[in-house]
Order: C-alpha cells, then sequence, then structure tokens
C-alpha cells in the first residue's frame, strides 16, 4: 500500500492555520491578562471609592455634629441673654417694692445694670460681717472656677477690682483686665482672663449711714471704658439697689448668708 504523501500546498496551507492558531492564543492570552488587569484596578478603584466615601461620610457627620453643638451653644447664650433682660428694671417696678429677700433685690439689681450697661456679665456680692468679706450672691454667665476664687473677698484682698473697691469703699474701674496693675500677674487675673472678662467695673453698695452693704460688678468682654451716660446709669442703679437692700436689712435683720 502506498502512503500519499501531503502536497505542498496542503503543506503550507497547514501551516498558515497553525501560525493563525499561534497568534489566537496569544491575543487571547493577551486579553486574558488585560482583563486581569482590568479587575485589579476595578477593585481598587472600588476600594478607593469606599474609601472616600468614608472619609466624605465621617467628615459630614463630623461638620453636623459640630453644627448641632454650635446651635445649641447659640440657643443657651440666647437663653442666658433673655433670662437676665426679662427682668429688665424690674428693681424700679411699684409691684418688686414689697420684696425683702436680699438675692432677690441682688438679681434684679444685677438685670438691671447689665441691661443699661453695655458688659456681658455680672455679679452682685453682700456683705458678710461673719466672715469679714463679700460672698457673691447672684452671677451672669460665670463658670465654677471663678465663683470658687470669689467666693469670699475680704478688704484686704487688692488683687481685684472688687476687693479694690471695697477696701478703698470707691468705685473702681479696670479697663483692661491683661495690662492692669489692679490685676498683679497672678492667679486672679488668671481666673479672670479665663472667665472671657477684659473690663470691670465695681461700684460699692453703701447704705445712707455709710455702712457697706455689698458689690456690683459689670464685665465686658473687651476693654472697655464706659461714657459718662453708662457711669451715671450704674452708679443710679447701684444706689437704688444699695436703699433696697439697707431697707430689707433693716426690715428683716438679715444676715448675708
Amino acid at each position: 500500500m502506498t502512503v500519499q504523501q501531503p502536497s505542498p500546498e496542503w503543506i503550507g496551507r497547514a501551516q498558515e492555520l497553525a501560525a493563525q492558531a499561534r497568534e489566537l492564543h496569544r491575543r487571547a492570552s493577551r486579553q486574558m491578562q488585560e482583563a486581569r488587569e482590568a479587575r485589579a484596578r476595578a477593585v481598587k478603584d472600588r476600594e478607593a471609592a469606599e474609601s472616600w466615601r468614608r472619609e466624605i461620610e465621617e467628615d459630614l457627620r463630623g461638620r453636623w455634629l459640630s453644627a448641632q453643638q454650635r446651635a445649641a451653644a447659640i440657643a443657651r447664650e440666647v437663653a442666658e441673654l433673655e433670662a437676665v433682660r426679662e427682668p429688665r428694671l424690674t428693681l424700679f417696678e411699684k409691684d418688686f417694692w414689697h420684696v425683702s429677700d436680699p438675692e432677690a433685690i441682688a438679681s434684679a439689681l444685677l438685670a438691671a445694670a447689665l441691661t443699661l450697661s453695655r458688659a456681658q456679665m455680672g455679679n452682685v456680692q453682700l456683705f458678710d460681717p461673719a466672715a469679714g468679706g463679700l460672698r457673691i450672691v447672684a452671677h451672669h454667665r460665670f463658670g465654677p472656677d471663678f465663683l470658687r476664687h470669689f467666693a469670699l473677698v475680704r478688704d484686704h484682698d487688692h488683687g481685684s477690682a472688687c476687693g479694690r473697691a471695697l477696701s478703698e469703699a470707691t468705685t473702681v474701674h479696670v479697663r483692661d483686665a491683661e495690662h492692669s496693675a489692679v490685676f498683679a500677674a497672678g492667679p486672679t487675673r488668671d481666673v479672670v482672663l479665663d472667665a472671657g472678662v477684659r473690663a470691670v467695673r465695681s461700684i460699692p453698695l453703701v447704705s445712707s449711714a455709710g455702712t457697706m452693704i455689698g458689690m456690683i460688678s459689670v464685665h465686658y468682654e473687651r476693654p472697655h471704658d464706659p461714657d459718662a451716660t453708662e457711669s451715671e446709669l450704674l452708679a443710679m442703679v447701684a444706689a437704688a439697689g444699695a436703699r433696697r437692700l439697707s431697707r430689707a436689712r433693716d426690715d428683716a435683720d438679715f444676715t448675708t448668708r
């Protein structure tokens, strides 16, 4: 039996098909590699997108929380201002004349002083004969550190406006607590500045007989010099408060707690 040899034409065709097959295999391999690379890029892009989404979500959450906290702080400030403005000039109203509680009178006195001045903060102290000093009985916008430091001020405590006003029995005004000799470098100045106070005016509350009843102090967030009108209004309020407190003391023979 004779085996027929493939013709040159057939061999050429077979070689051509083999070459095409190898080329298709190379293309398929390249496409598979490109697909794997594309898939890896897609995974990386998804991870980056997810990370970016989390960062944005966290940033937005932080901004929202900050906005809520700021809104709450503003609401508290407004409420505080409204609380102190609400009584306004209650001290001078007829319906308030019968009130004899010294702390209620002190609160009305402070409200009137803040209403008629440019001050943002303030306190009223009453003289405690047993302790020999001033004790805060009414205040606005002061925290525990301030109240603790000024819990009792005696007439030899010259490192503050109220202490000097008590010692000298005269109004003391500090335009800038940070640079005033009244507040010598030390804890008192630090407490005052930490409370947001830059200026303070302390006015003694003295009875017609010359007896020290207490002190009203108004505080400002910026360096400040009151004009003549503001000074006169504060002096008028202090005099009215001193008369009311003196009458309450005489009527009830109260002793400051």
